[in-house]
């Protein structure tokens, strides 16, 4: 095992210092913190060798180079490092190695590093990548975790917790206006931050450009919404983000299980700050029809372009960015079924999606796409990557009187531009699209994400109940244990047919046409022996050379005739044994 050992550094000799004799040789006595202590001399006399704190150690690593390493102050505890050390070299050479235990001494920052570098080779978006990056930044400097070995999935949850609990109302400074810049150090956000909330709460402001201001009103809402708290969404973010990055270091053998693993997601339901509404078909109708005939100009968009953007996004069901990004390039209106194709850059899945349009919308497209360059975007500009699609959908809705937030049993619920997103999906199922077709249009991984975009209304639900045969008694003198039923559309039909409650008329009903029993065959071979008859897998055995009809056949197959036999008649039938086959098949009642 090796030996500890402790480094000393030279100080000049104290003036006060008494020089005496230990071992043979010079020492010099000191007084420090009032104790006497003993440093021995150099061979000048000039100087005293002082001793480190900590001892050190020296080994030989797994390339046979010889190291020094610090061990602690206390001398028993350096030599069991040492000597677990040894055992770990030792273990190194017979090629036992453990890849967490040179991770272990790296800082979690330099994970967090490589694993942004992982995320952006894997291809997801740089807003994504940063925003990610951002919340595991801020959670593990919230809980203090400076190595993998710190990692404590109680000390995230006690973290998460306090982000939901209400904050301190902050006492604002005294003034009537305040800049953007001087709000955003208010209240620890930054200015984009602050402006977004300006524009999606229509926060009343003085001025205008680079003198706009804040009304105090304004930052008093500020500090109001500040007080709330973060959402059960926002938390979920920063569990999702945190558990992808231990994840990430479990399948990397950086460490050697997971520690967050058991972190829960919390119910979203029950806590909602911002719920979509579905437009109704009304209300998209009035909105496409006003959006057109608007002389107004967002971003570049005018009224046409934002009416095909809207169109788009309500008959595709396509996001924001996607949709600025497509070019004519990407749509094949001409086709037998017009489609646009989503690029997986574009995607959110990252897989290439091939989306049908509806005909009268591939119409108005194609005529709108005319002349435009193939390769450029059609709706480009900064309303997708500045945040302001709800904010140019919110005044072309107030343009046509229809209410961007209306309130629902759980709060409001706003019209923002993801919102077109629910209305196409909702108009599907609202339209008899089952469920697993509207998730592949929708492009979901599981249903139950796609159920979460179709939203059903009072009007929906009592639709349904209304097709419920009737259940209240008849009064009067009639029989009150017969029940009778709703008009079910199969009124008239034919008595000896049986009729499924709740079936449209023209459905199939899954009931055969009755059937009665038929005499027995006996099958030959017309040209051929009974050998050459095929039989089925059940009659393949010594002495089964027949087969018995179930029932009277009215049609076989596309022979195109009826065959109807008599007790004394006969039928020969083509026996398609083979292609080049002679053999025929001659039907004969049994008496």
């Amino acid at each position: 095992m090796p030996k500890p050992f402790k480094l000393h550094s030279t100080r000049p000799l104290p003036p006060d210092a008494e020089i005496v004799t230990r071992d043979g040789k010079p020492h010099a006595r000191l007084k420090e913190r009032g104790r006497a202590v003993l440093y021995p001399l150099t061979k000048d006399g000039a100087s005293i060798l002082k001793p480190s704190k900590c001892w050190y150690f020296k080994f030989r690593d797994g390339t046979g180079t010889v190291r020094r390493k610090r061990g602690f102050a206390d001398l028993r505890a350096t030599e069991q490092l040492a000597a677990e050390t040894e055992r770990r070299v030792s273990r190194l050479r017979a090629g036992l190695t453990d890849p967490a235990e040179e991770h272990a001494r790296r800082p979690l920052t330099e994970h967090l590093n490589d694993y942004g570098r992982s995320l952006e080779a894997k291809g997801v978006t740089a807003k994504h990548n940063r925003e990610t990056l951002a919340r595991i930044s801020a959670l593990l400097a919230g809980c203090g975790f400076v190595f993998s070995t710190d990692l404590d999935a109680g000390r995230v949850s006690a973290w998460l917790g306090d982000l939901r609990r209400p904050g301190q109302l902050v006492e604002l400074p005294p003034g009537d206006a305040f800049g953007s810049s001087a709000v955003a150090k208010l209240f620890g956000m930054t200015v984009d931050a602050v402006r977004r909330l300006v524009a999606r709460h229509r926060l009343p402001t003085v001025g205008s450009g680079r003198n706009r201001k804040l009304t105090r009103a304004a930052v008093q809402a500020i500090a109001d919404q500040q007080t709330k708290g973060a959402s059960p969404r926002t938390v979920n973010s920063y569990t999702v983000a945190i558990r992808g990055f231990t994840r990430w270091l479990v399948r990397l053998k950086r460490i050697g299980s997971d520690p967050l693993e058991s972190l829960p997601l919390l119910s979203t339901a029950t806590d909602t700050r911002r719920a979509r509404r579905e437009l109704t078909a009304e209300e998209l109708r009035a909105l496409l029809v006003g959006t057109r005939a608007s002389d107004r100009t967002f971003r570049g968009l005018t009224g046409e372009d934002r009416f095909t953007l809207y169109l788009l996004a309500s008959a595709t069901g396509f996001r924001s960015n996607a949709l600025a990004n497509l070019t004519p390039a990407d749509f094949d209106l001409t086709a037998n079924t017009p489609v646009a194709t989503l690029p997986a850059r574009l995607n959110k899945s990252r897989k290439t999606k091939i989306q049908p349009i509806p005909s009268d919308v591939a119409t108005t497209l194609r005529e709108y796409l005319t002349g435009k360059p193939a390769s450029s975007p059609i709706w480009g500009g900064t309303w997708a990557t500045g945040r302001a699609g709800a904010q140019m959908l919110r005044r072309d809705l107030e343009a046509v009187d229809i209410p961007y937030s209306v309130e629902g049993p759980d709060g409001p619920e706003y019209a923002d531009f993801h919102a077109l997103r629910h209305t196409y999906l909702t108009m599907l199922g609202r339209n008899g699209v089952d469920l697993r077709t509207a998730q592949e249009l929708a492009g979901h991984s599981t249903p139950l994400l796609t159920a979460k975009y179709t939203h059903r209304r009072l009007y929906d639900l009592a639709g349904a109940v209304d097709k419920l045969p009737t259940l209240v008694p008849p009064t009067g003198e009639s029989d009150a244990g017969e029940l009778p039923l709703r008009k079910t559309g199969t009124e008239g039909a034919k008595a000896d047919k049986p009729v499924r409650l709740g079936v449209p008329p023209g459905v199939p009903a899954g009931y055969a046409d009755l059937h009665s029993a038929a005499p027995m065959y006996t099958f030959g071979i017309v040209g051929g022996t009974s050998d050459d008859l095929p039989q089925p897998l059940e009659m393949q055995q010594p002495g089964a050379s027949q087969h018995r009809v179930a029932s009277r056949c009215t049609q076989v197959g596309d022979l195109g005739f009826e065959p109807r036999l008599t007790e004394s008649e006969s039928v020969v039938l083509p026996l398609h044994q083979s292609p080049n086959s002679p053999n025929r098949l001659r039907l004969t009642p049994q008496l």
